[in-house]
């Protein structure tokens, strides 16, 4: 009676795992996994720490001349970044959001990605946050975008997932600081994190990214905001 129990039990779970598969579109899959690696490829080569071994690769794989390879690099990516918006836009108006259920993991982060990387969140940023609540992507996802549309109007942010760069003058040297722009609620910001999915805090997430050096500040917004303008004079 026990081994039928367990027979039954295990042939449910194959079989619902294979209805699960047979709604996955495994062509929209793969292309939207060649999309992801589009958008990664030119900010891969400008991370520090991308080895030159890697580097060739990449100039080999894209064909890239010198001149591409060094100062014409952001031109490029903004061109790969207009090419993939246009194909995630094309895929968004045939089935909506391609979320985990119709192309499964981590292809649902694809189009998340490629309009995080474009001018267009406020557009869609009300169809990420409906895809979040309906568990088709990670909410912490959406919770990084609206914290990114929050910058761009130069309002608080919500989750402390977006840093800006502003250059400064000390002691007749000019460098460039980092901040965590500033946050909404900063005294609850760490629950607020951990209940969208988020795994660290704010100050140790700055610092992964920022470096281990960085020191976190919650800077007002008139603080902040004081740092643009001074930079744009």
């Amino acid at each position: 009676m026990k081994y039928l129990f367990f027979t039954i039990f295990f042939s449910v779970l194959i079989n619902s795992q294979k209805i699960q598969d047979q709604s996955i579109n495994i062509q929209l899959k793969k292309e939207l996994a060649q999309i992801d690696k589009d958008d990664q490829i030119y900010r891969e080569f400008m991370l520090p720490d991308t080895s030159p071994e890697r580097r060739k690769e990449i100039i080999k794989e894209k064909n890239l001349t010198q001149e591409e390879a060094t100062v014409g690099l952001g031109k490029k990516m903004d061109q790969q970044d207009a090419e993939n918006l246009a194909k995630i836009e094309k895929i968004i108006a045939k089935y909506g959001y391609p979320g985990k259920s119709l192309v499964g993991e981590p292809e649902n982060k694809t189009a998340w990605l490629v309009i995080q990387h474009s001018p267009k969140i406020n557009q869609y940023l009300p169809l990420i946050k409906k895809a979040a609540e309906e568990k088709e992507l990670p909410f912490r996802l959406y919770a990084m975008m609206l914290d990114r549309q929050l910058v761009q109007e130069d309002k608080e942010q919500i989750y402390g997932t977006q840093a800006r760069s502003f250059t400064t003058t000390k002691d007749g040297k000019t460098e460039m600081v980092w901040i965590i722009w500033p946050i909404k609620d900063f005294i609850n910001v760490n629950r607020l994190r951990e209940e969208a999915g988020f795994g660290q805090t704010v100050q140790d997430y700055a610092q992964g990214m920022l470096g281990k050096d960085f020191v976190f500040k919650n800077y007002t917004l008139e603080e902040a905001l004081q740092l643009q303008n001074r930079n744009k004079k």
